[in-house]
């Protein structure tokens, strides 16, 4: 009797560690065998933080938190040269700086950020990286950004077609 009552506490037991510790083994094993993955979902979660909080923020600080973004994405990219994705992100990323140092009306600065956001979208192969385009690009994707309203629903734009 007293084999059964020890066997059950063992396994009540470890089946409570394992609860607990298999979320942080999986992270473990998922950030060691696919690395892109999972930093590419944490920066994402990144991004809709800064993107929503810069939108209705002063410019200065949607400046400084921008470059916190850049900062943490050229680090990310310094670990994954061949990355895509991070490049495109570090492009747009100095296409938004760029629209928040005119706000600043820090033109030098706010052509030289242009600047590196076309030369990092063309080296990635993209046709169109006129000021304009770019400008109306990030806009339109930084429009899909939305605060959640205090009513504890999410902004939702409806689109109405007339013919």
């Amino acid at each position: 009797m007293k084999k059964i009552i020890a066997l059950s506490i063992c396994a009540l037991l470890g089946s409570v560690v394992g609860y607990f510790c298999a979320p942080i083994a999986s992270v473990a094993m998922l950030q060691s065998t696919d690395p892109e993955t999972f930093y590419g979902s944490s920066l994402a979660l990144y991004k809709n933080t800064v993107v929503c909080d810069c939108n209705d923020r002063p410019p200065s600080e949607s400046l400084q938190e921008l470059s916190r973004y850049l900062s943490t994405l050229q680090t990310a990219k310094a670990k994954n040269q061949n990355s895509k994705v991070l490049s495109q992100e570090i492009g747009l990323t100095y296409v938004r700086l760029s629209r928040v140092e005119e706000k600043l009306n820090h033109q030098f600065q706010a052509d030289e950020d242009m600047k590196h956001g076309q030369v990092e979208l063309a080296s990635l192969g993209w046709k169109d990286v006129t000021k304009s385009h770019l400008r109306s690009l990030v806009a339109q994707l930084d429009s899909q950004y939305k605060p959640v309203e205090h009513s504890g629903q999410v902004g939702v734009t409806t689109a109405i077609s007339t013919k």
